[in-house]
């Protein structure tokens, strides 16, 4: 089982979303106002210097290999980019376990 955190410019969340859909993701949590500093594109902490904010998306994957096929259709995503602010940060996690029933 696998966790993919992933964080994004809150101006892409909603193709990102749509993209997570598109893949057959079933089970996902997004957090809406992120504050977020990253090595890519501009900080997001909601304040006038630094304006904006990001999203957050949580995918909790059971089977390994479409966990792999998200990491790489975040990785296509990403090739379209306009800028660098709206790529999508993303990490996979070993997850021990996962109650939803």
């Amino acid at each position: 089982m696998k966790l993919i955190y992933c964080t994004c410019n809150v101006s892409v969340i909603d193709a990102f979303v749509k993209r997570v859909d598109e893949l057959g993701v079933d089970s996902y949590q997004i957090i809406e106002q992120v504050l977020a500093k990253s090595t890519k594109g501009d900080n997001r902490f909601n304040t006038p210097v630094w304006p904006g904010f990001n999203s957050s998306v949580v995918m909790q994957i059971a089977d390994e290999q479409k966990a792999k096929t998200i990491m790489s259709a975040i990785r296509e995503f990403n090739q379209k980019a306009f800028n660098d602010n709206e790529l999508v940060i993303a990490a996979m996690l070993p997850m021990d376990d996962f109650c939803c029933d």
